[in-house]
């Protein structure tokens, strides 16, 4: 498993992502309700030891679909994304969970997630250009782990 994989696993774990999710894409979303897709960003290098040991950071962009007929829908989606990026903040410390982190086609290492943030749940689009139908919502995510 991957760190891409990890997070999306996470994400599934969110104890209302029934509610609000009817499944979760890697790089696209539908531009129907309850759509995400989980989009990755990049992968950097924070830091490094003299053993090999590497800090690393991935960064995601969560895109969610949401309905937006009135203000109590778009209240809603914006609670719901708010509980999630406060879920996903505290997950890291309560699990440390390990993955799999394939460096090279011939080598694996193990990675160990270390922190989870988040930031900017904010409507992204109107992919349909109407209001009354869906708006779609990005929200950022990093994910720190060390291997």
């Amino acid at each position: 498993m991957n760190i891409i994989e990890l997070v999306k696993d996470i994400l599934q774990q969110f104890p209302k992502i029934s509610e609000v999710c009817n499944d979760i894409h890697i790089d696209f979303t539908d531009d129907t309700p309850t759509n995400y897709g989980l989009s990755s960003t990049g992968d950097s290098l924070i830091s490094s030891d003299i053993l090999g040991g590497q800090t690393r950071q991935h960064n995601f962009i969560l895109y969610a679909v949401y309905q937006s007929m009135n203000d109590f829908d778009r209240m809603s989606n914006s609670g719901v994304l708010l509980e999630l990026q406060m879920w996903l903040e505290s997950y890291a410390d309560k699990h440390r969970d390990t993955t799999f982190i394939t460096i090279t086609e011939d080598e694996e290492r193990t990675g160990v997630l270390e922190k989870l943030t988040c930031a900017n749940g904010m409507i992204y689009a109107i992919p349909n250009e109407n209001t009354n139908d869906t708006v779609q919502y990005q929200l950022q995510i990093a994910a720190q782990y060390q291997i």
